[in-house]
């Protein structure tokens, strides 16, 4: 029994390094890309508000 976690320990600590690096390093790629979401989010809504300001000042087509 020892001599199997002797072979197979260090892939295991591996293994759980590498997890949990990966996912902290996710964790910190989707907290700037939320970020980047939000700003894009925040312009959105003032290129709609100028549209819709646009729309008010032209002129009505009749139909």
């Amino acid at each position: 029994m020892v001599k199997y976690f002797l072979t197979q320990g260090p892939f295991a600590v591996l293994f759980v390094w590498l997890l949990i690096y990966v996912m902290k390093t996710n964790k910190e790629r989707e907290g700037r890309l939320q970020d980047l979401l939000d700003k894009f989010s925040d312009k959105y809504d003032v290129i709609i508000a100028e549209i819709r300001d646009m729309k008010e000042h032209l002129p009505r087509r009749k139909e």
